[in-house]
């Protein structure tokens, strides 16, 4: 695949672990974002099986481990402008158009204001707050996306990579976490959050037994559990393998309907079940035991 046009772009990340998710990510765009050129940033022994289904293969930056990388994707994207999409996140209508809305943005991820509290990574930001005299903090827990233009964000991403490299001054000894450190330098240059519209979704946004959802066919819709009404987003994040044997499914109904071979996605989603679901349970068992 290949395009000359760079001006927008969709842009993910793949591991070892997850490639097949950022397949699987690729084919819900050919769906639903066709003409939309497509790039991958991956370790190089990747490149030649991702390469059939991204326009762009770009590798990745030795020395990085994780979550790193996502402080990087101003250096990886061939794109001027660039939304960027975790390779966990099925897309099911045009991205283009929210770029308009929301006034294509230097960098911004739908969020909201926090006035403290503590991340679901550990990050006391209360006490951040306190200690850099903010009134508030910019929050996109969970978004997995971010819309970005390429030069315009670079401040931006070297205050992250300077946040990042001294991440202990600003969270302590918790674990690091790309979306803390992307808020706090947001609050940091004063970019704010995109408001969530129609546009994100988790697998559990949906009242139980209402979701009808066909990435192939560009099909996601669900009766929220917060306004009870119907809703059709434009992307569903599968964060955290909440929803294994759900986005397990819908990767095989993708992968066939499009002639992909679907090996590895049992064992992937049985993995991801384990670790989520199995893991836990046995984890507080022993504990009790301990006990």
């Amino acid at each position: 695949m290949s395009s000359d046009d760079t001006s927008f772009g969709i842009l993910t990340l793949a591991s070892p672990g997850d490639y097949l998710k950022a397949i699987g990510l690729a084919l819900s765009l050919r769906a639903s974002n066709p003409g939309v050129p497509t790039a991958v940033a991956c370790a190089k022994r990747l490149h030649d099986r991702l390469r059939p289904y991204f326009d762009y293969v770009i590798e990745e930056r030795a020395g990085l481990r994780g979550f790193v990388h996502k402080v990087y994707l101003d250096e990886y994207t061939p794109f001027d402008t660039t939304f960027f999409l975790d390779s966990d996140i099925l897309c099911f209508r045009p991205l283009k158009p929210y770029v308009a809305i929301w006034g294509d943005p230097v960098y911004s991820a739908c969020g909201r204001y926090y006035f403290g509290g503590v991340s679901a990574f550990g990050l006391d930001r209360t006490a951040l707050m306190k200690r850099m005299g903010l009134e508030r903090l910019v929050v996109i827990d969970g978004a997995g996306h971010a819309l970005f233009q390429r030069s315009a964000s670079r401040r931006l991403f070297d205050l992250a990579r300077e946040i990042t490299a001294n991440y202990k001054d600003y969270g302590g000894e918790i674990a690091y976490a790309d979306e803390d450190v992307m808020s706090i330098a947001m609050t940091m240059l004063g970019l704010e959050p995109l408001p969530y519209l129609d546009f994100f979704s988790r697998y559990m946004s949906g009242r139980k037994g209402t979701l009808e959802m066909d990435a192939s066919r560009g099909l996601c819709r669900y009766i929220s559990t917060i306004t009870d009404e119907m809703y059709a987003p434009c992307i569903m994040h599968f964060a955290a393998n909440e929803a294994p044997l759900a986005y397990t499914r819908e990767l095989i109904r993708l992968f066939r309907a499009n002639g992909v071979s679907t090996e590895g996605l049992l064992q992937l989603g049985a993995h991801d079940y384990w670790n989520s679901h199995i893991k836990p349970k046995l984890r507080a068992v022993k504990k009790r035991v301990a006990r």
